[in-house]
């Protein structure tokens, strides 16, 4: 079996990365640094003796999606997985954020989700067969004042994840909202709080995995998973 991982060097899509490959899945992953790239496949590869496919992308860009979409193409006529996870949080205010920022969020946060899943999902349809994962936040479910165009993409792909969903049951294809809490990253580094008290990723990893692993006609459309600890909120 194939998974295919945007994002797929740090947090949450690592995770997601090692937990498939060590259920055996051959992986086909992106991220924006190449070293890295490098290195998570040396790992995998030699971890659990699967194949791992890597390319480049900055999903900022519609052409590093399209470009990464004909890779995943060249390289496989089937997936069984498919893993939106790219993302990327901004703050301030509705009106501090610019025009240019949130046209950048929204390419980053839902267009490289619906470009990537618009070339792969066909094969999905045709095979009757896979499962799309889209990674979202508790910010799809909430309001954040200080980090406005964040909100609005994540809300705008809760929708669209939803819609997808509506679309692809009718080919026996799943799809699932993620939307986590508070999620250890590096971006928490050098923060004086308690790491462990955060959802970790995974926790992530493991949650989709088991959704993942449901009978053949169970889905679940939304997963949100938040943690106990108020303060994170």
């Amino acid at each position: 079996m194939i998974a295919v991982i945007t994002g797929a060097t740090k947090g949450i899509g690592k995770a997601i990365a090692e937990r498939f490959a060590a259920a055996g899945f051959d992986l086909i992953i992106t991220a924006r640094t190449h070293s890295d790239l490098i290195l998570l496949k040396k790992k995998l590869e030699n971890d659990y003796l699967i194949d791992v496919n890597i390319r480049r992308a900055d999903f900022s860009r519609k052409s590093d999606v399209l470009l990464f979409a004909e890779y995943v193409k060249k390289h496989t006529s089937s997936i069984d997985v498919l893993v939106n996870n790219v993302g990327q949080y901004y703050t301030g205010k509705l009106l501090e954020t610019s025009a240019d920022q949130l046209a950048e969020a929204l390419q980053i946060n839902l267009l490289a989700a619906h470009y990537l899943t618009s070339v792969l999902a066909p094969g999905m349809k045709a095979r009757k067969k896979g499962h799309i994962f889209n990674i979202a936040s508790i910010l799809a479910k909430q309001y954040r004042e200080d980090a406005a165009s964040y909100t609005i993409t994540k809300h705008a792909l809760l929708a669209w994840n939803k819609l997808l969903f509506e679309e692809m049951r009718q080919h026996q294809v799943k799809v699932t909202a993620v939307i986590p809490g508070a999620t250890y990253s590096d971006s928490w580094k050098g923060m004086n709080i308690d790491f462990s008290k955060l959802i970790q990723p995974e926790d992530i990893a493991e949650s989709i995995y088991q959704c993942f692993n449901l009978s053949s006609h169970a889905v679940m459309v939304e997963l949100m998973i938040e943690t106990l600890n108020k303060n994170f909120e």
